[in-house]
C-alpha cells in the first residue's frame, strides 16, 4: 500500500494534475494571467500539477476580494446611471425650453390655467427680427441723409448752372450789342469812324476780356450731367469724381515717410531729410484724392502727433525693416497710438519699409516679433512691404484703403 502511494505521487511530478473537487478541497486560485481560464486548485495541483510555480492566493481571500470589485463595480454602475439618467432629464428640459409650449400655472386666485411659455428659440427669433427692424430703420434714416445730400448737390449744381445760363444770357446781348455798334459804326463817314476811335478800342478790349474770362471758364469746367456717387463702408455718400481722405502718416525718425509721401506724390526719389514740424501733400489715387500729413518722428517731435489726429480717417505706420533693435520702440509707439480715442476708428495700414534690403525683417517675421493680431484686435488694420525709393509695395497699400473705405460693389475704384 505504501509503495503505491509512492508510485501515485511520482507520477503526479510528471503529470499534469486535474483538479477533482469531489476528491480534494479547493482552497487556493492560480494568478498567472495563462491561467484565469482555469484558476481555481487544490494543494496537489499547487504543488504537483500544471499550476506548479505560479503565484497563488487564498481562495477565500481573492473571492472577497472579488466581491469588494464588484460592489465597487455596482455603486459606479449605479452612479453612471444616476449622471446618465440626470443628463437625459436636462436634455428633455433643454428641449421644452427651446421648444416652448404650453404650461399649467396658478392664478393669484389659487385657479389652474395654462399659459404659452415662450421659448429660446422664438426669443432668437424675436431678436433677430428686432435687430433687422432696428437696421432696416437705420438703413433708411441713412438713405434719407444720402438723398438729402443728393438732393443738395443736385440743387446746388442746378442753381450755378442756371445762374451760368443767365450770363451767357448777358454775355450774348453784350457781345450782340457791341457787334450791331461796330457794324453802325462803319456804316458812318470817315469823321465819325475816327471819332469814334476811342470807343471801339475800349469795347474792344471789354470783349477780349470776357473772351479770355469765358476761355478760363471753359478750360476749368466740365460740363457733364453725370452725378458720380461713392459710398463709404459706414454708408455716408460722397458726391464728386475724387473721394477726399485725411490721412497721417507716422513712424520714428529716419523711417522713410517723407519719402513714401513724395514718391506717391511726385513719383520721384527724394534723398532723406529729418522733417522739422509737418508735411502736408494731396495725393490722387483712382478716384480717391489724399490728403497726407507727414508729421516728424523724432522723440521729441511725438508728443505733437496727438494734434493732427482730428478727423483722421487713416494712419499710415511707416517701420524701417532694417533696424531692428528699433522695433520694439516702433511697437512701443504703435500700442499708444492705438489707445487714442480720436483713432478709435481709423484704419492702420503699416508700411514695413526697406524691404529691398537683404538685412531686412521680412513681413512675416514682423508681424509676429511685433504681436500684431494681438495689438491690432478688433481694428481694420494690414501690414505691406514696401520700398520707398522704387516705390514697391505703395500702391498695393493704396489700394488696400480704397478697399477698406469704399462699400465694396458700389462704385469700381478703378
Amino acid at each position: 500500500m505504501r509503495m503505491r502511494l509512492i508510485l501515485l505521487l511520482c507520477t503526479a511530478r510528471f503529470v499534469p494534475h486535474t483538479c477533482v473537487p469531489s476528491v480534494h478541497a479547493i482552497e487556493f486560485v492560480c494568478l498567472e494571467d495563462g491561467c484565469q481560464p482555469g484558476p481555481l486548485m487544490c494543494c496537489v495541483c499547487k504543488e504537483y500539477g500544471k499550476h506548479q510555480g505560479h503565484k497563488h492566493a487564498v481562495l477565500e481571500a481573492e473571492a472577497t476580494q472579488i466581491r469588494a470589485s464588484i460592489l465597487d463595480m455596482a455603486h459606479c454602475i449605479r452612479t453612471f446611471t444616476e449622471e446618465v439618467s440626470e443628463y437625459s432629464r436636462k436634455l428633455v428640459g433643454i428641449v421644452q425650453q427651446i421648444e416652448g409650449g404650453e404650461q399649467i400655472v396658478e392664478d393669484s386666485m389659487g385657479m389652474a390655467h395654462t399659459e404659452h411659455v415662450s421659448g429660446t428659440a422664438e426669443s432668437a427669433r424675436s431678436c433677430v427680427r428686432a435687430y433687422f427692424a432696428d437696421l432696416h430703420e437705420t438703413l433708411c434714416r441713412q438713405e434719407e441723409m444720402a438723398l438729402s445730400v443728393v438732393d443738395a448737390h443736385v440743387r446746388e449744381r442746378l442753381i450755378w448752372l442756371r445762374q451760368q445760363q443767365e450770363d451767357m444770357t448777358i454775355l450774348l446781348s453784350q457781345v450782340s450789342t457791341a457787334c450791331l455798334h461796330c457794324e453802325k459804326t462803319l456804316q458812318q463817314d470817315d469823321c465819325r469812324v475816327v471819332l469814334a476811335k476811342q470807343e471801339i478800342n475800349r469795347l474792344l478790349e471789354t470783349l477780349q476780356k470776357q473772351q479770355q474770362q469765358f476761355t478760363e471758364l471753359a478750360d476749368h469746367i466740365q460740363l457733364d450731367a453725370g452725378i458720380p456717387v461713392t459710398f463709404t463702408k459706414d454708408n455716408r455718400v460722397h458726391i464728386g469724381p475724387k473721394m477726399e481722405i485725411r490721412v497721417v502718416t507716422l513712424g520714428l525718425d529716419g523711417a522713410g515717410k517723407t519719402t513714401i509721401l513724395f514718391k506717391l506724390k511726385q513719383d520721384e526719389f527724394m534723398q532723406p531729410i529729418p522733417t522739422i514740424g509737418f508735411n502736408v501733400e494731396t495725393v490722387e489715387y483712382k478716384n480717391l484724392k489724399f490728403t497726407i500729413w507727414d508729421v516728424g518722428g523724432k522723440h521729441k517731435l511725438r508728443p505733437l502727433w496727438k494734434h493732427y489726429y482730428l478727423n483722421t480717417q487713416a494712419v499710415v505706420f511707416v517701420i524701417d525693416s532694417c533696424h531692428r533693435d528699433r522695433l520694439m520702440e516702433s511697437h512701443s509707439e504703435l500700442a499708444k497710438l492705438l489707445t487714442e480715442k480720436e483713432l478709435r476708428d481709423a484704419l492702420l495700414l503699416i508700411f514695413a519699409n526697406k524691404q529691398d534690403f537683404p538685412s531686412a525683417v521680412s513681413v512675416e517675421e514682423m508681424t509676429e516679433l511685433l504681436s500684431l493680431h494681438k495689438l491690432c484686435c478688433g481694428r481694420s488694420w494690414h501690414i505691406q512691404g514696401c520700398d520707398a525709393r522704387s516705390g514697391m509695395g505703395l500702391h498695393e497699400g493704396l489700394d488696400w484703403l480704397s478697399r477698406q473705405l469704399v462699400a465694396a460693389g458700389v462704385l469700381d475704384v478703378a
